[in-house]
């Protein structure tokens, strides 16, 4: 019920974000939001800025991400900035995230990374753990454009979280 309320209360909280409209769809946006799902990670939310720069292009975003599963749940907030070489933000780019994520259940060993693979069950003892974690990140990935102001993204992220690696699927508008 808990975890019921604080989604609650955030989709509460971000309705007006949500509910932005530009009157004019040809004329290109500065301002963005994400929805993205990652296939290892949970899902997250955000909202940004996009600011072209020459003959390139950079998604500036502020994200809310969420992940739970038997075992142990994981939320947090990060900054990502995902760079094209194009003014339209299609093809392929690199991304760069920072944030923070608190996390809290039962792990095998490892409480940041896990074992790779997964163990059996019987295997390991699990440990209870609780406590904050670096969300560091680099990636690549493909824009494709759905419509003038929408793309629809699948990226790959490497580096120090709590998934360590992870394929996502995002839709921008």
């Amino acid at each position: 019920m808990k975890k019921f309320v604080i989604v609650f209360v955030f989709f509460l909280i971000m309705h007006p974000i949500l509910s932005i409209e530009i009157p004019d769809s040809t004329k290109m946006r500065t301002n963005n939001i994400n929805l993205s799902y990652g296939f290892v990670s949970g899902g997250s939310i955000g909202i940004g800025k996009i600011q072209p720069f020459g003959k390139s292009t950079k998604e500036i975003t502020a994200n809310f991400h969420y992940q739970m599963n038997s075992d142990y749940f994981v939320t947090g907030v990060y900054g990502q900035i995902n760079s094209y070489r194009n003014k339209q933000r299609v093809g392929f780019f690199t991304l760069f995230r920072a944030g923070l994520d608190y996390t809290k259940g039962k792990e095998y060993q490892n409480p940041i990374f896990g074992i790779p693979g997964g163990p059996n069950e019987g295997d390991y003892d699990k440990k209870k753990f609780e406590g904050t974690f670096p969300n560091l990140v680099i990636g690549c990935g493909y824009s494709i454009k759905l419509s003038q102001n929408n793309r629809m993204l699948i990226y790959l992220d490497l580096g120090l979280k709590k998934t360590f690696s992870n394929l996502n699927l995002s839709v921008t508008f």
